[in-house]
């Protein structure tokens, strides 16, 4: 696969400075990176022994401060606001933090860019701007708060606008940029097996050492957002969205065998709002807002031509194998005798392989989808709460299809095909949202929820294919790369679809609620849900696929406060599905929360939680079993203004057993306990094809725990060190012995220490360290390694008025 072009910071600091990782580094780019190394390391263990000294002398500090109950400061946070200027009627406030950032990785690269994504640089930490009117009498605005952060080279960077003029408008807008890149290499990897003697080895092997779908894609999101006379009975509401998603990418197409593609990602939503709220009488208000939405889809598809091989042609020309490259299991083929290898001295050596010479595929999305809702929000009445809506979409959708391919496909003996067309389809949506909250007595409500959503999906669509097929000889002839296109037959297909996906659902919910005492209520009801779907296929007799989906679900809940400084909530839903849509969807669901907070100290609170969810289908053909259970447990401790201390421990556990039918047949030699202890049975006589059935099963077992120790030697001095680990542990069934468990078992640790100085003329000092380390705990497949440990050590000095 052709790497990805990547974001390279230049910068103009001395070289002391510099901290890159090249992939192959010069004398002197080594000799950077271990000052660089080194800097990081004198740097953090600075850190560390000041951390020490404070820890060391903290008892004394302590000693000689009195008992406060203060939150203390976060961890890292500047000094105390100062007190800002006073200027033609504002006063303001203003900071910026200027840093930069030197960041050192051993092990994988993409991995630690695919979590963590900090690089070496400069930076604009962090900039805030505060003017606040003092008589509320400015001339353009009252208030005006302006703030934004990661600028330089973060990944994620954000810029935020806020201003009001009393009476007159509120504005809020924001832009944010995200640099996502994901190459986690086992995701879609075909698992390419090893030379011979290994077993099922394959010659040549070429194993795949990045993600077949990996993205390295940047998203910008502007939102504006501005209120006229908000404070009169009538106001009015303008807003304004752009979101846009660019950048390569790759992915994977299979005919024949899988190729990969090179998909530029072009994506472009434009929405535009506007809402007027007319206050028709006390505590009522009357809302109509109109939405706008539009969606463009410019992403283009074409070939990337992996793991290419020479053909016999004049003058020579090469084709693409793509990813799968298993010769013993004939992808793309087999070594055909004498050769020894499907690729030899860089040729090719059976030409009847499925491969590609070119694919492409335009298809331009085009979307509208215009809203109005209608809303109610009323208090009018002393014992009646009031909340409804009611909107109305008819979203319109294109899509022209342009796809071409030029290779082999040799199931179907085709040569090249293709493709054009157009699809179209239309969605047409009612949503009713009613609740109210009738107060029968000062303790006792009833409260009553009515949700409906009607939509039907008529969508056309007229395509043409025209495929280049070899012909049928006798004797027959083979079809092979060599064969030239003026020799096949061109084949027409023409499909023609007209269909319409319709559903309505309904939903009411009753509760009562009673508010036993001051320390102690309680709450009943129950939702009944109803889910009508039609599907025509092609609008013809006959063709129609109608299905009925009801839910009735019990409620329950408690809270209670037996104390001023204990909180107890519990809430409890059973839900019954007389019948499901798929075949692991549940037709039993129970939800049980319960959250818990203690506070035997102003200066301490403690915390729990427990969710829990569980799931079953006692079908017999699918006996699913699942749930997903999550415990958490939160400690805050602040005995002191200058030390504290926060604890959290989270353990969640997801299991999903299911009956599954497969087809497998391991290599000579190998012994794959899931698929030898599976009952050859035909599915349980319901699939030839697919004869093994099997309990599968999927377990998962995450254990989180942070800890962050906060200190305050001296008014000037803040320092806070922690500690945070994600271990998971978990299985899955193993189909192919090369197949390792990745993500279902690993281990993330994130040590963290930092400090501020206030060094006095409004300037503060920052260091912060972070160090990462990901590893795995199964063996690393045929892949690249997945390993990494990273330093990265920021230092910046923050100016503020």
């Amino acid at each position: 696969m052709e790497p990805i072009r990547k974001l390279a910071l230049q910068t103009s600091l001395a070289k002391r400075w510099a901290c890159l990782r090249p992939q192959t580094e010069s004398k002197s780019a080594g000799a950077i990176r271990g000052r660089c190394k080194r800097r990081i390391a004198t740097a953090v263990a600075a850190l560390l022994c000041t951390i020490a000294v404070i820890v060391w002398s903290s008892e004394a500090l302590f000693a000689q401060t009195p008992a406060a109950s203060p939150a203390p400061a976060k961890a890292g946070a500047p000094p105390a606001e100062a007190d800002g200027i006073t200027s033609s009627g504002y006063q303001i406030h203003s900071s910026v933090e200027l840093g930069y950032r030197s960041s050192d990785v051993t092990g994988s690269g993409d991995i630690y860019d695919t979590l963590v994504n900090l690089q070496t640089g400069p930076r604009i930490l962090d900039q805030t701007l505060t003017m606040q009117s003092v008589d509320h009498q400015g001339l353009l605005f009252d208030d005006l708060y302006l703030n934004s952060f990661g600028w330089g080279g973060d990944p994620n960077n954000a810029l935020s606008l806020r201003a009001d003029k009393n009476k007159w408008y509120d504005l809020q807008s924001s832009f944010r940029r995200d640099q996502y890149f994901s190459d986690y290499d086992l995701l879609a990897n075909p698992l390419n097996p090893p030379v011979p003697p290994a077993p099922g080895g394959s010659t040549p092997s070429i194993p795949i050492l990045d993600s077949p779908h990996l993205f390295d894609t940047t998203r910008r999101t502007s939102d504006i957002d501005l209120t006229l006379l908000p404070q009169s009975t009538v106001s009015f509401r303008l807003g304004y969205s752009h979101n846009d998603m660019t950048g390569p990418s790759y992915s994977s197409i299979h005919e024949g065998t899988e190729a990969s593609l090179l998909q530029d990602w072009n994506t472009t939503m434009n929405s535009y709002r506007l809402g007027v709220d007319f206050r028709i009488a006390p505590r009522t208000v009357l809302s109509y807002d109109l939405f706008l939405y539009y969606y463009k889809g410019d992403t283009d598809y074409q070939l990337n031509r992996i793991n290419e091989a020479l053909l016999p042609t004049t003058p020579v020309s090469s084709v693409s194998l793509g990813l799968s490259i298993d010769t013993v299991n004939k992808e793309p083929c087999a070594v055909v005798p004498p050769a020894t290898s499907l690729i030899f001295n860089g040729a090719l050596t059976n030409v009847t392989c499925s491969a590609y010479f070119s694919y492409a595929r335009n298809q331009r999305i085009r979307t509208s989808t215009p809203t109005e809702r209608v809303s109610l929000r009323s208090t009018y009445f002393q014992r009646v709460d009031l909340v409804a809506s009611l909107s109305y979409s008819s979203a319109t959708s294109t899509t022209p299809l342009d796809e071409s391919f030029d290779g082999l496909i040799t199931r179907t003996a085709t040569r090249a095909f293709l493709g054009t067309g157009e699809a179209d389809a239309n969605r047409i949506s009612d949503v009713l949202d009613v609740g109210a909250t009738v107060h029968l007595t000062t303790h006792l409500r009833l409260i009553e929820k009515f949700y409906f959503w009607a939509y039907r999906i008529p969508q056309n669509g007229s395509f043409n294919e025209v495929d280049s097929d070899c012909p049928t000889t006798t004797p027959p002839t083979p079809c092979t790369l060599l064969t030239l296109l003026s020799a096949t037959a061109p084949t027409a297909i023409s499909t023609v679809v007209q269909s319409s996906f319709n559903q309505t659902w309904t939903k009411n919910q009753t509760e009562l609620a009673w508010d036993i005492s001051k320390k102690a209520g309680a709450r009943i009801g129950y939702r009944y849900g109803d889910r009508d779907f039609n599907h025509f296929n092609d609008f013809l007799s006959g063709d129609l696929d109608h299905f009925v989906g009801l839910e009735k679900t019990e409620l329950f809940g408690f809270w209670a406060r037996p104390s001023h400084a204990l909180r107890l909530n519990f809430d409890l839903e059973h839900t019954n599905y007389n019948a499901v849509f798929v075949r692991l969807s549940p037709r039993k669901d129970a939800r049980y929360r319960f959250q818990m907070t203690y506070t035997p100290r102003s200066w301490a609170t403690l915390g729990g939680s427990i969710n829990i969810r569980q799931e079953s289908n006692a079908d017999a053909q699918t006996q699913y079993l699942g749930h997903n259970q999550n415990y958490g447990l939160t400690a805050s401790l602040a005995p002191r203004e200058r030390f504290g201390l926060d604890l959290a421990y989270n353990f969640n556990s997801v299991i999903q057993n299911a009956v599954i039918c497969f087809n497998d047949t391991p290599p000579t030699g190998l012994v794959l306990p899931f698929v030898n202890n599976a009952n050859n049975n035909n599915c349980g006589g319901n699939d030839t094809a697919n004869n093994f059935m099997a309990d599968s099963y999927y377990t998962n077992h995450t254990n989180f725990g942070v800890a962050t120790v906060r200190f305050k030697p001296a008014k000037r001095v803040l320092a806070n060190i922690g500690y945070s680990i994600s271990d998971v542990d978990g299985s899955v069934p193993q189909f192919n012995i090369l197949q390792p468990l990745g993500t279902v078992q690993y281990k993330y640790q994130q040590p963290v220490a930092n400090l501020s100085v206030d060094i006095g003329h409004k300037l503060a000092y920052n260091m912060g360290w972070n160090y990462y380390q990901y590893g795995e705990g199964s063996f690393v497949g045929p892949a690249a390694p997945r390993y990494f440990h990273a330093n990265s050590l920021t230092e910046s000095l923050r100016y503020s008025f």
